[in-house]
C-alpha cells in the first residue's frame, strides 16, 4: 500500500509537471508591445491633414489573465516607437493585449462631456483584446503586439456659406443666408442608451420641452460669422455610432443637424410676395445622409471618422422660383424637426480616412 500511495504521488507530480511545462515559456519570456497611433488622424477647428490623435495619458494595457500594466513616461515613449517598443520580462503566457487610452468611455458616459474636448490629446482611445505575435531571441520567448487604438466616437464638422440661387432670367429672391445656431438632434446620449431628440415639430423654433443641450448648440456670434462661412471655424461635435441593434427608419433615421438661419430676401421678391417679411427666421433640418449611393449612410456616422459638411452644398437647394419669389420646394421650414415626411439626402464625398466632405443631394431629402 505505501508503495501504491508513492507511485500515485510521483504520476500526479509528473502528470503536473507536464502540464504546467506545457503552458509555460521555454525558461524567460519577454513582453514586447507597439501602440501604433499614427492612424488615428484628423480635421478639424483648425485642425490639419495629417495631425494625430495620440495616446497621450491613462494608458493601461490589459493581458488576457487579467494583469494590468499602467504605460508612462519613458515606458510610454517605447511603446509609441515602433521600431522598439515597451518590453517587460514575465514569466507567464500571454495570448492577447488590450488597451485604453486617454479615459475610458462606458455605458453611462454621456456625449455631452465630450464635447469641446482636444481630438488630438483628449478623446479617449481603445484597443480590443488583440492576438500576440510568438517568436524567440536566444532562450527567450517573446510576446509581440502591435496595438492600434481608435476613437469611440465619430465627428461631425459643420461650416461654410449658404447663398440662394438665381433662376434662368437671373433673378435672385435671396440677398443673404446666414446661419445663426448649429443644433445635433437624434443623437445617442450614451454608446448604449436612447436618442435624445429635443425638438420634435418644434413650434416656435427652439422654444421647446425638454430644453435644447447647450453641448450639442453652437450659435455663429457676429464676431465668428467670416470664420465660420470661410470654414475656418466649424461647429464640431462627437457622436456615437448607432448601436448594432438600430436600423434606419425613415424620415429620422440617426443624427440630425438643425440649422437656424437669417434670410433677407430681396426687394423685388418682396414686393412680389409681402409675406416674405415674416419668413425670415426659418430652420433647416437635415435628416440623412450620404456617400455616393443614397443609403450608404442610412447606417449611421462611423466612429474615427470626421464627417465635414460644407454648407455651401446646400446652395443649390436655394432656389428662385421663375416666377422671381423664392422655390417653395426650398428646404427651409418655419419650424425645426417638421413632421411632414421629407428628408436631405447629403452626399459624403472621402477624403483621407477619416475625413469625409459631406455635401446634400435633394432627392425627397429635406425634412419638411
Amino acid at each position: 500500500m505505501k508503495y501504491m500511495k508513492m507511485a500515485a504521488i510521483a504520476m500526479m507530480a509528473l502528470a503536473l509537471f507536464s502540464c504546467n511545462k506545457k503552458n509555460e515559456p521555454k525558461t524567460e519570456a519577454v513582453l514586447k508591445i507597439c501602440i501604433n497611433d499614427a492612424e488615428l488622424r484628423t480635421l478639424g477647428d483648425k485642425y490639419n491633414a495629417g495631425d494625430q490623435t495620440t495616446c497621450e495619458s491613462d494608458v493601461k494595457i490589459t493581458l488576457d489573465n487579467g494583469t494590468e500594466i499602467t504605460l508612462e513616461g519613458q515606458d510610454l515613449a517605447d511603446a509609441k516607437d515602433l521600431t522598439k517598443g515597451y518590453k517587460k520580462d514575465i514569466n507567464f503566457v500571454v495570448n492577447t493585449v488590450s488597451l485604453t487610452a486617454n479615459g475610458v468611455i462606458n455605458t453611462t458616459t454621456n456625449i455631452t462631456t465630450l464635447q469641446g474636448k482636444n481630438l488630438k490629446t483628449e478623446i479617449a482611445l481603445a484597443a480590443p483584446a488583440t492576438p500576440v505575435k510568438v517568436s524567440t531571441e536566444g532562450d527567450k520567448t517573446v510576446y509581440t503586439v502591435i496595438l492600434e487604438p481608435k476613437p469611440a466616437v465619430a465627428r461631425l464638422e459643420v461650416s461654410g456659406k449658404i447663398k440662394g440661387q438665381p433662376n434662368a432670367a437671373n433673378v435672385n429672391a435671396f440677398q443673404d443666408i446666414t446661419v445663426e445656431h448649429v443644433y445635433v438632434n437624434n443623437y445617442l446620449s450614451t454608446i448604449d442608451g436612447t436618442r435624445h431628440m429635443c425638438v420634435t415639430n418644434g413650434k416656435d423654433g427652439f422654444a421647446a420641452d425638454p430644453a435644447l443641450e447647450g453641448a450639442m448648440n453652437d450659435e455663429i456670434k457676429a464676431a465668428d460669422k467670416d470664420a465660420f462661412e470661410k470654414m475656418d471655424k466649424v461647429a464640431g461635435y462627437y457622436l456615437f455610432p448607432k448601436k448594432a441593434k438600430e436600423t434606419p427608419v425613415a424620415p429620422d433615421y440617426f443624427d440630425h443637424v438643425i440649422l437656424k438661419v437669417k434670410i433677407t430676401y430681396t426687394p423685388e421678391a418682396i414686393a412680389l410676395d409681402p409675406t416674405l417679411e415674416q419668413k425670415t427666421v426659418r430652420f433647416i433640418t437635415i435628416a440623412r445622409f450620404m456617400i455616393t449611393e443614397e443609403t450608404d449612410l442610412d447606417g449611421g456616422f462611423l466612429a474615427g471618422v470626421i464627417y465635414k459638411l460644407d454648407l455651401n452644398e446646400l446652395s443649390k437647394d436655394f432656389k428662385t422660383g421663375d416666377d422671381g419669389k423664392p422655390d417653395p420646394e426650398n428646404p427651409d421650414t418655419p419650424d425645426p424637426e417638421p413632421n411632414q415626411k421629407k428628408q436631405l439626402v447629403v452626399k459624403v464625398k472621402p477624403y483621407t480616412w477619416t475625413a469625409q466632405n459631406i455635401k446634400p443631394n435633394i432627392n425627397g431629402g429635406y425634412k419638411k
